[in-house]
Order: structure tokens, then C-alpha cells, then sequence
């Protein structure tokens, strides 16, 4: 007998500010393996805990969790880009020995984690240099060519420069706690490493074939984002920069910076200077407003870029479909926006998802406002688009256009949704929120209560 999905189940984890979510496909009688589920973690990371009052968020208490609800067998892993908020949980030694004790299957990464890229992809390298190095060979049909190859040089030299600016607080104390959000976090890409070793990992770039098919029986998963630079040249832009090719900017930057940084560690800081009001103090103060303001802007474009990395997964089950685009940002999206035209089956499967992972903890500009559109303009009788939230208000942007999560985003979610956050006040006792929804009904997700309630 075929075993059919019956349910799928969405648990997403309390970890603060970051993402953890887990997908539980459950099947009518027990597949090859005597299993009647598969299970399919997407991040397992954080930058802040959760705030006063909420349940904290421990990874290694997130991890005890994630083994109770795979029930010791993890089929997929997916991480969707490096930055610590995605995966900082797996530097965490107690999480970390669950993580191997689960040994997922499959380990799903960007195209820009792959081994095979280059040996020093990740080294802190200037442009002379990157232009002199063996290039790694193409990997993909000529997806990862030459201009992606450069990319990914470039980000792990710049991820190299902004570590280095992290260790310097008492250079630039806001400098420093932006540089760090951008670590390279190393004992947990280590531990990723290891468990996409033998052929294990697969990594991804978009309509490349995640290969889940015969592992997860009854998924169809669409790869669509990140494109590559060979793909999509705009994803290596920044929009506001009008067409620059930013990135060797920042990493020659970056380095300067660093540099300079260096050469003042030990000396006479500004403030130390007795110089006394006036003139003088005025423009020492402006001149060190005006390098941090610059060295900021770096980093944060770093953190774009990063976040333009992000796997961008569509899965579709039965009459379900689930939508996961971790940090994605506009020039990530676009590479799929700009196919609805010839495309409208793919705009009519985006149009009628039943759940959406909202992108980058509820920034404005992770959430397109072309799919916000295809949202409201559902026909009547489809199901409720349910929506989920992993976030923490108060940790990234005070300004009311900067802020996380974007209290207008939020808004207009709600319109077309029903919105689930992490941060809610009613939530702060629960150790993770779950929906559910049957497959035959195709929708809509309802929310599970925790147990006890």
C-alpha cells in the first residue's frame, strides 16, 4: 500500500530574535523505514533571547525539543544563510550533540556554503589577490561561473574584515556591535560542515532540485531563491546604489577600516584627547561621527548581502503550500518576482499558498509588496493565508521606517492573514507555537494550543 500525507504540522521554536521552525509531514500507514512521518528543520539559530517575561529561549532546551518532536530522526536540515540568527544554536555544545545524535539525511544550504567553491573563498582576501586566485570549477550548468565565484570570495573576505572590527569596541562601541551580528560564526558552519559531509549536503540556488522527492514522499520543493550572480547580476546590488557593484567597495573598505583600527589600538583615543570645547572638539567629534556613520553603512551592506544569500524554498504537499524565505531581501526576490509575466503558474502557486514564514523577522523591505497584493486579492472561498512570525521587537532599528518587526508590515499582514509572532504577549509562556492542517482539505493551517493550556 502507497502511504498518503494526511497532516502537516508547523512548530515554530522560541528562540527570540532568530529562526527555528520545524515541518512535520505525517502519513496514513508507515512508510519503507516503518516511520509514518518525516521531518524537516529549517534554521536552529539566535542573536538575542527572548524578552522579559517570555519563555527563554535556550538552544540546548530547543534541540531537547526538536529531538522529542522528530522523535530522535531528523529526515531534512535547512539552513537557509550564515548569519547567527539562522544558525547560531549549532556552536552550542549541548545542541550541537543532539543536532549529531538526529544526523539529518540531508542538509540543504545556499549555493554560497559549498566547500567546493574555493579553498579560500572565506579568507580575507584583497582584489588583487581574488583576481589572481585558481578559480574554483563551475558548479551547476553555469549557474556558479566566474561572477559567482567572485561573489562568494568577496563575502567570506568581508565577513573576515567585519570579525576583526568586532573585536575592537573600544574603537567604536556601535561599529563593533554591528560588526559582530555579521561573525562568520565558525564553530557552527564547522559543525554544518561535518554534517554535509559523504554527499549529504546539497547546495542550492534557484530551480536548482533539492532532491527531496524520494526522502519526503508526496513534497514537491521549489527552489526559488538565492539566484546566483550568474543568474541574477542585481542580486550583488544594493537597490539605492543605483547599479554599483557595492561588494568590492565594502571589502576594500572594510579592510582600510581595519586596518586603520588596528594602527590606533594602544594610543590616545579621541576622547582622551585634552583638547577642551571648542573648534577643535567640533570637528574631532564630526570627523569620528562621519567614520562611524561610514563603517556602518559597510557593515550593514554586509548584512544585505548576507541576507540575499538566503535559500528560498516553496514546498507543496497535497492540496498545501508553505512558504519559507528566510532573511530574502528585494534583490533576492526579485529573481522570481520578475518571472510572474511568463510565468502566471507560478504567480497563481505564490498567490494561493496556505503559510508563509515572514521573511527577515518583519523588515520592510523582506516581504514584497507585489506578493502582499496577490494575498488580498484572493478569490473568496480560499483558504485563510496563515502567517508566522520568529522576532523580537526592541533589538534591531529605532527609527519608526527601521524598526523590527515593521509596525505597518504587521498591519497589513494581519489584513490578509492570520498572523502568529513569536513576540506576542499571549504567547510569552509557550516554548514554541504550532498550526496544523490536513492535507485532503488543502488548508487552512488552525493553530495548536500548548500543551497544558
Amino acid at each position: 500500500m502507497v502511504s498518503t500525507p494526511v497532516c502537516v504540522r508547523v512548530r515554530m521554536y522560541q528562540v527570540g530574535f532568530g529562526d527555528c521552525l520545524l515541518i512535520s509531514v505525517e502519513y496514513d500507514e508507515p512508510l519503507a523505514d516503518g516511520r509514518a512521518e518525516r521531518h524537516i528543520l529549517i534554521d536552529y539559530g539566535t542573536s538575542h533571547s527572548p524578552r522579559q517575561g517570555f519563555v527563554r529561549g535556550r538552544m540546548a532546551d530547543v534541540a531537547a525539543l526538536i529531538e522529542q518532536h522528530t522523535h530522535g530522526v531528523l529526515d531534512v536540515l535547512a539552513v537557509t544563510h550564515r548569519h547567527r540568527d539562522h544558525l547560531r544554536g549549532f556552536e552550542v555544545a549541548a545542541g550541537a550533540e543532539i543536532m549529531r545524535r538526529l544526523a539529518p539525511k540531508v542538509v540543504l544550504r545556499s549555493w554560497t556554503e559549498d566547500p567546493a567553491l574555493a579553498a579560500d573563498a572565506g579568507g580575507p582576501a584583497g582584489g588583487a589577490a581574488l583576481a589572481a586566485a585558481p578559480a574554483a570549477p563551475a558548479l551547476g550548468d553555469g549557474h556558479v561561473g566566474p561572477a559567482s565565484l567572485r561573489f562568494a570570495r568577496l563575502l567570506g573576505a568581508a565577513q573576515e574584515h567585519a570579525g576583526a572590527l568586532a573585536g575592537l569596541a573600544a574603537h567604536d562601541r556601535l561599529v563593533a556591535a554591528a560588526a559582530e551580528e555579521q561573525l562568520k560564526n565558525a564553530e557552527a558552519v564547522a559543525l554544518l560542515d561535518e554534517l554535509s559531509a559523504d554527499r549529504r549536503g546539497r547546495y542550492l540556488y534557484a530551480g536548482a532540485d533539492a532532491g527531496l522527492a524520494d526522502l519526503v514522499p508526496g513534497l514537491v520543493t521549489t527552489v526559488l531563491g538565492p539566484p546566483t550572480p550568474d543568474q541574477e547580476p542585481d542580486v550583488t546590488r544594493q537597490a539605492e546604489d543605483d547599479g554599483e557593484y557595492w561588494l568590492t567597495a565594502l571589502d576594500a573598505s572594510l579592510a582600510l577600516s581595519t586596518a586603520v583600527a588596528a594602527s590606533e589600538s594602544g594610543q590616545t583615543t579621541a576622547d582622551e584627547v585634552p583638547v577642551g570645547p571648542g573648534p577643535v572638539r567640533w570637528l574631532i567629534d564630526n570627523l569620528t561621527a562621519q567614520r562611524t556613520h561610514s563603517l556602518l553603512r559597510l557593515v550593514r551592506n554586509l548584512d544585505d548581502a548576507l541576507n540575499n544569500t538566503s535559500l528560498l524554498l516553496l514546498f507543496e504537499i497535497g492540496g498545501l503550500s508553505l512558504l519559507f524565505p528566510g532573511d530574502a531581501q528585494i534583490e533576492n526576490w526579485q529573481h522570481t518576482l520578475k518571472r510572474f509575466a511568463k510565468e502566471p503558474a507560478l504567480r497563481a502557486r505564490l498567490a494561493g499558498i496556505d503559510l508563509y514564514k515572514v521573511g527577515h523577522h518583519g523588515s520592510r523591505n523582506a516581504t514584497p509588496r507585489t506578493l502582499w497584493a496577490l494575498w488580498k486579492d484572493r478569490p473568496d472561498g480560499t483558504p485563510r493565508l496563515t502567517t508566522l512570525m520568529s522576532t523580537r521587537r526592541g533589538v534591531h532599528g529605532k527609527a519608526v521606517d527601521t524598526a523590527v518587526p515593521q509596525d505597518n508590515l504587521v498591519s497589513a499582514l494581519k489584513e490578509v492573514s492570520t498572523l502568529y509572532s513569536s513576540d506576542d504577549d499571549a504567547h510569552a509562556d509557550a516554548a514554541y507555537l504550532e498550526v496544523e492542517a490536513e492535507v485532503a482539505k488543502g488548508g487552512p493551517f488552525r493553530f495548536v494550543p500548548p500543551p497544558g493550556r
